[in-house]
């Protein structure tokens, strides 16, 4: 019963990629853009996300290396569920706060890098999951590749605890 639960609720979630170009979309008053950036050393299948919609991430956007993957999606409270690693391993994250993050109506909310770092091999893999707060290298991304963007919705960080760093150098840019 158990197992039948969990394919209906993956089925439920839907596959999104990063945006591709620096056009700013018309969203709904109750969406908003997930900013993630995701670091590995290994090829990752997919990663499960739940909450006012269910999504998961595609190997598409989860190559070994680093990269941020920006997204729209409805505004509320998320959740990192689980991490695929391939058909035959998964690793199912902590349900802890930490794993939380919330997506505001019109804004980029920058929610951490998600670091996954695996040693081993095949069979005998261990691997070390952590969500980071680096703030500073999401503007210095966001500045570089989606500037559009960026100019037009406020970026502010949704993840774990408290970080005023985008207001501060928001504030600070206006002083110059």
């Amino acid at each position: 019963m158990l197992t039948v639960l969990a394919v209906f609720l993956s089925a439920c979630a839907k596959p999104v990629t990063s945006l591709s170009a620096d056009e700013d979309k018309q969203l709904t008053n109750e969406s908003g853009y997930l900013l993630i950036g995701v670091s590995t050393n290994r090829n990752i299948k997919s990663i499960s996300i739940s909450g006012p919609k269910n999504i998961f991430l595609t190997h598409k956007d989860l190559k070994a290396g680093t990269k941020y993957i920006l997204t729209d999606l409805p505004s509320g409270t998320y959740t990192i569920d689980k991490i695929r690693y391939n058909n035959f391993w998964t690793d199912e994250t902590i349900d802890d706060d930490a794993w939380s993050f919330d997506i505001q109506d019109q804004k980029v909310s920058y929610v951490g890098n998600l670091n996954i770092y695996s040693e081993g091999f095949y069979w005998f893999t261990s691997s070390h999951v952590e969500l980071i707060n680096s703030a500073s290298e999401a503007l210095v991304f966001m500045e570089e590749y989606y500037p559009n963007i960026l100019s037009k919705r406020e970026l502010i960080y949704g993840g774990f605890g408290e970080d005023d760093f985008f207001q501060y150098i928001g504030k600070y840019n206006e002083a110059k």
